[in-house]
């Protein structure tokens, strides 16, 4: 293919090199010498050429000046904006692309040779597609390239705008010389300048075919029809254009031989630039069937008809005379025609004017001067078959009509005699002449139907009929005939438009050829074949006839077209390929197919794509996703579909549709077999881990959960995390990394907890200040995922791990000094000091609140002091100015200033230890410190008391308290530094709440 494009641009460039050197000549004065001219020269039909969308076109081509053989061969190509495409080629079969390739197999596109150096490019029904540039190329044969290869033309291809309707009434009923006006309308809207032709016919009950009345031609001429000439020289036909679309035809006076359907055709014509006239569209109306009734005359002499046949034995070749006589008297002015009839049938007609009319199958033998009818007398007629056949026997009779002249020279009909009828019988001839038809049994729609006739045992010319009949029930028909002198003629009505024909081998074969079969062409076809003999005096004369019928079956494509779909990929894994087979097996037609395709579990059919008959694809789905490939074999046609990577979307049912065309008509529709695709996801690889199966924690601590994928399926496998507190969803993230929570988080739950991802495949749960109520099974569940090839993810399986989270309270580690000691003091004494002293407390983040109760023997402790959690302080005693002081975190001191007898009694001070648990202040634990015991005493018992015991008892007092200040001391300066970072904080929270302690924070 690429070897005849080449050679087609060289011819196309020796075309323009030539040009180019005529035009180099002629500017420089020099075209006396021209080495194209006298060489080879190409030339087709001038353009532009208008043709209309849907009718045929024949273009010719001829070449002269070539040296070679005489017998040229031409190649013809549609040139395009991108490209030329090749058509039809005399040489080359495979030359056209895939574009005209079929229209060129089933001859629709064709090259008709007028000789060696000319042709016809005939296109039967024009296409859109068809317009372009036309060029028109010969091939080298020269020698050496030298003259013009190739001809250009412009086609366009335009729209059919012809309207042709008929609107009156579909029948009427008229008497003899009743006046008939009927009108057609005709139109176009051709952009173009075109003419019209409009032609009213008549198509009577003993018309073949519809005989043309009158015509108003393109040159707004008017012509009658041939038998209509006297009557439209008369006025008693014409026709009226009335305004731009309407055409009238009228008759004043219908004769009864107008009794038939009367219908208009309109031509339309266009004008080529070599101004000849070509027919472009043509359009026939509906018909109106008129009835005339004959006019009863009163007072018609009668008359009688009397048949006469050969008599005696007659066989094949006998020569057969019919008489018909008429015995009319007092007739004067009348006239009378005459019919013969075999079986009710019309054969032949001489009437009232003379002129003899042969119907139907008996025209063939009357051509063949094989039979005749003349008038011997005034009264007598004679029928003659100088070779009777066999077929001939049957029963004859004569009709006769008497018939009046008008004035203007036409006829009417008076009244009507029949003859008695009469049996005819022939017999066969013996003859030596036999006939074989051979065929075969049955054809496609479509392919050429060849039947066959071969005849032996003749000496001298034959002649042959060929009959058709589809029903047994129904008679023979003509097809086409062949006279002994070679002239194929008489082609049936049924086969007029049709490509028949009909050769004679020099063997004797008689070859009857439909070119495009049709289903209607099914049944019976009967082959007679005559032999013939020159009598004494050199005339033809038929000496035997034979015949031989047979049966054929035409087979429609549909019958015979068979789809199938299969495949060995059923069962894929996703991203593994699936190829689909439709197979069509029947006749080499032009197919069109649809791939569809139905998901599973939907009732919902789509289209994958679509292929026209004449090669154009159509997609409904993304072409990535399928390929698709086309093999033409001898015995089928396959259509693969491909797809490289299937998904879960293309998980379900698949069916072809073909269907099946011949130039262009639909021929066949037929599905496939239904075929279910099921792909599969792979087996997952996944593996869980978890660093433990039980954590233990404190409160107010946070928990921190792992689960961790240590496989995968593929690397780049997605994950879905669900973490399941008991039997609930506590909270789930998806592949995008968002997290909802779930019925487990509960109103606060969400609020501590926390889901990340540490590493790629590594998942933490963090829950922020644990509760004992957090206390459980955590169960971690992944989902791994995977991405199809078209972009969809898809779940492959689910794993799980749990993990028991134990959430224990945390160690009680407060403590208060418990020291007790005992003062005695007089009331000249101004204060004494409570001090309360925590030695150790369970958190950094604790909080404390201090009391301080006196005890009295009767009503029991009773408090006096306290400093609440949130600095502020509370004084229960309302008559004495108590101090309170901090000087350290842990320590805490209360002052009783102003003593008196009743501030005796024991003192001490309870601790409570306040934490912060999950936004909520909560007491966890509680300490008491040693007693504080005080004795009051006036100044002169006190001097009492120290003069019985004397100077021993003050030492040993002074001794005691120096003791003390030491332990104080030492105690202090051991608690400095780790007090230091406590006060810092106290100080600050007790600036943060607005308090002022005593001694106040430097």
């Amino acid at each position: 293919m690429r070897e005849k494009a080449e050679g087609s641009i060289s011819l196309r460039m020796v075309d323009f090199w030539c040009r180019l050197w005529h035009l180099l000549l002629y500017l420089t004065g020099l075209l006396q010498f021209d080495l194209c001219n006298g060489q080879r020269l190409v030339q087709i039909q001038e353009g532009p050429l208008y043709r209309v969308k849907g009718y045929p076109i024949s273009i010719s081509c001829n070449v002269s000046g070539f040296k070679g053989p005489s017998q040229q061969d031409f190649q013809f190509i549609l040139k395009k904006p991108n490209m030329d495409v090749n058509m039809i080629s005399t040489s080359d079969p495979v030359f056209p692309y895939r574009m005209f390739s079929d229209r060129v197999t089933q001859k629709d596109i064709e090259i008709q040779r007028l000789s060696g150096s000319s042709v016809l490019l005939r296109i039967k029904k024009l296409l859109e597609e068809d317009a372009g540039d036309l060029v028109c190329e010969t091939l080298h044969t020269d020698g050496i390239y030298l003259g013009m290869y190739a001809a250009e033309t412009k086609l366009n291809v335009i729209a059919d705008t012809l309207e042709v309707s008929y609107s009156g009434s579909p029948s009427q009923s008229l008497s003899e010389d009743d006046p008939l006006q009927l009108e057609c309308q005709v139109s176009s809207q051709t952009f173009q300048h075109t003419h019209l032709s409009v032609t009213w016919f008549l198509h009577g009950e003993q018309d073949e075919n519809p005989r043309p009345i009158i015509t108003l031609d393109k040159d707004l001429t008017v012509k009658p029809g041939a038998g209509f000439e006297d009557r439209y020289g008369a006025g008693l036909i014409s026709m009226d254009k009335v305004e731009d679309t309407t055409y009238r035809l009228k008759m004043p006076q219908v004769q009864l031989s107008d009794q038939g359907k009367f219908f208009c055709k309109a031509i339309e014509w266009i004008q080529d630039p070599d101004r000849s006239w070509t027919q472009i569209a043509h359009k026939t109306t509906t018909a109106c069937n008129v009835e005339i009734k004959p006019i009863v005359v009163p007072g018609v002499g009668s008359f009688s008809v009397y048949l006469k046949a050969s008599k005696g034995p007659l066989q094949e070749g006998d020569a057969l005379d019919i008489r018909c006589s008429v015995n009319a008297q007092n007739h004067p002015g009348h006239f009378f025609s005459v019919t013969w009839l075999k079986n009710q049938q019309k054969v032949a007609q001489i009437g009232s004017s003379g002129v003899l009319t042969v119907f139907d199958s008996y025209k063939e033998r009357e051509n063949a001067a094989e039979m005749r009818a003349v008038k011997t007398s005034h009264m007598d007629y004679l029928l003659t078959i100088r070779s009777a056949r066999a077929e001939d026997q049957g029963q004859y009779q004569c009709e006769v009509w008497q018939e009046n002249m008008n004035e203007d020279g036409t006829f009417k009909k008076i009244q009507k005699q029949m003859s008695s009828p009469e049996n005819l019988s022939i017999t066969a001839k013996e003859s030596d002449l036999a006939v074989v038809m051979v065929m075969e049994d049955a054809v496609t729609e479509g392919d050429a139907l060849r039947v066959t006739c071969s005849v032996s045992g003749f000496k001298g010319p034959l002649s042959v009929s060929w009959q058709h009949k589809k029903d047994s029930g129904v008679s023979f028909s003509d097809v086409i005939s062949l006279t002994h002198e070679g002239v194929m003629k008489d082609v049936g009505a049924r086969y007029q438009s049709r490509n028949v024909q009909t050769l004679h081998s020099p063997a004797g074969n008689f070859i009857l050829e439909i070119g495009a079969s049709a289903t209607s062409d099914s049944g019976d076809y009967k082959c007679i074949v005559s032999e013939w003999t020159v009598q004494s005096n050199g005339e033809m004369k038929k000496a035997n006839t034979q015949s031989q019928q047979k049966a054929i079956i035409v087979n429609s494509v549909e019958s015979l077209m068979k789809v199938t779909l299969k495949s060995r990929t059923t069962n894929v894994p996703i991203e593994s390929p699936v190829e689909l087979l439709c197979t069509v097996k029947g006749p080499k037609v032009s197919l069109a197919v649809r791939w569809m395709f139905q998901p599973r579990n939907s009732t919902v059919q789509t289209n994958i794509l679509s292929i026209r008959h004449t090669g154009e694809i159509a997609w409904r789905a993304d072409q990535r996703n399928y390929q698709l490939s086309i093999q033409a074999l001898p015995t089928d046609t396959r259509f693969t579909l491909v797809v490289p990577r299937a998904s879960k979307q293309q998980d379900g049912q698949y069916q072809c549709q073909v269907d099946a065309y011949q130039k262009d008509v639909q021929k066949a529709l037929k599905n496939s077999n239904p075929l279910a695709v099921t792909v599969q996801k792979p087996v997952s690889k996944m593996r869980l881990s978890s660093p433990t199966s039980q954590l233990e924690t404190t409160v107010n601590t946070d928990a921190k959960l792992e689960c961790s994928v240590k496989r995968t399926t593929t690397n780049t496998s997605r994950f879905t995390i669900t973490w399941i507190f008991g039997s609930q969803m506590l909270l789930t993230m998806d592949l995008d990394a968002v997290v909802k929570f779930g019925p487990a988080a509960g109103l606060e739950m969400d609020q501590r907890i926390r889901m990340e991802i540490r590493q790629k495949q590594n998942f933490q749960l963090t829950i922020h200040q644990v509760r004992t109520s957090d206390s459980g099974q955590y169960h971690c569940e992944v989902e791994e995922w995977l991405q199809d090839p078209l972009g969809d993810w898809y779940s492959l399986k689910k794993m799980s791990v749990s993990t028991e989270l134990v959430v224990k309270e945390k160690e009680i580690k407060l403590h208060v000094q418990k020291e007790n000691r005992t003062f005695n003091i007089t009331n000249h004494q101004t204060a004494f000091t409570i001090d309360c002293v925590i030695d150790s407390q369970s958190s950094d983040k604790s909080v404390f609140e201090v009391t301080w109760f006196k005890v009295q023997e009767e009503e029991g402790p009773v408090t006096i002091f306290t400093a609440k959690r949130d600095g502020t302080l509370h004084s229960a005693i309302s008559d004495k100015n108590l101090l309170f002081g901090r000087p350290l975190a842990t320590h805490y001191k209360l002052t009783v200033p102003q003593i008196n007898p009743t501030d005796m009694g024991q003192y001490y001070c309870q601790v409570e230890e306040w934490l912060l648990t999950a936004n909520t202040w909560k007491k966890f634990a509680s300490d008491k410190s040693g007693e504080l015991s005080i004795y009051v005493h006036n100044e002169g018992d006190s001097e009492k008391l120290i003069d019985p015991l004397g100077i021993t008892l003050a030492i040993a007092i002074t001794l005691i308290c120096l003791l003390v200040l030491v332990i104080i001391l030492l105690l202090r300066k051991g608690h400095k530094k780790k007090s230091k970072l406590k006060k810092k904080k106290d100080c600050m929270w007790a600036e943060k709440n607005g308090l002022t302690l005593v001694p106040t924070c430097d």
